[in-house]
């Protein structure tokens, strides 16, 4: 998960509706697809990127990785996928009500910030655009409890069960 990674004119956009958020991400996502699923299963919503990752079902065109906490570490698979698109998949508190989707731009993430993962989406991005020259999407999830050795609050299992359904409609 990550904390005010963010600016505050990104944070307006986690009040869309999550089904608009869901329309755009529609939109945005082509050719083929790298799903990048980040998070910390040990520590109740930051699990949600892992989760989802694990509910998407791989297809023809569609490389799904579960990168827990060590994306870093799966970076080369998801290369060598050869994407036109790569979605990241993690809880960031954006400021938005638990649960909220949001389309974050990857280059306003700041360099470092507070993150259960080594690497920060920028750093992610920065790597991904630079190998892949693919479309970087970034699908935040707003968190309300990420202690350790909770499970998924309701209203992020909820936003789980949304992007689940989306991937599986589109196949």
């Amino acid at each position: 998960m990550t904390r005010t990674q963010f600016p505050e004119d990104c944070k307006r956009q986690g009040a869309r509706e999550n089904s608009a958020v869901l329309d755009q991400l529609a939109q945005r996502l082509e050719g083929r697809i790298c799903v990048l699923g980040i998070g910390n299963r040990q520590r109740g919503d930051d699990a949600v990127g892992s989760v989802i990752a694990e509910r998407i079902t791989p297809s023809r065109g569609t490389v799904v990785i579960d990168a827990g906490v060590a994306p870093e570490n799966h970076l080369e698979r998801a290369v060598n996928a050869d994407p036109d698109t790569v979605l990241m998949i993690d809880a960031v508190d954006f400021g938005a009500a638990p649960g909220a989707l949001a389309l974050l731009d990857w280059r306003n993430a700041k360099e470092g910030g507070l993150s259960t993962h080594a690497l920060s989406l920028r750093m992610l991005g920065v790597y991904l655009d630079a190998r892949t020259h693919a479309n970087l999407e970034v699908l935040a999830v707003q968190p309300a409890d990420v202690d350790v050795g909770h499970n998924l609050s309701r209203p992020v299992s909820e936003a789980a069960n949304r992007v689940h359904a989306f991937f599986h409609r589109r196949h």
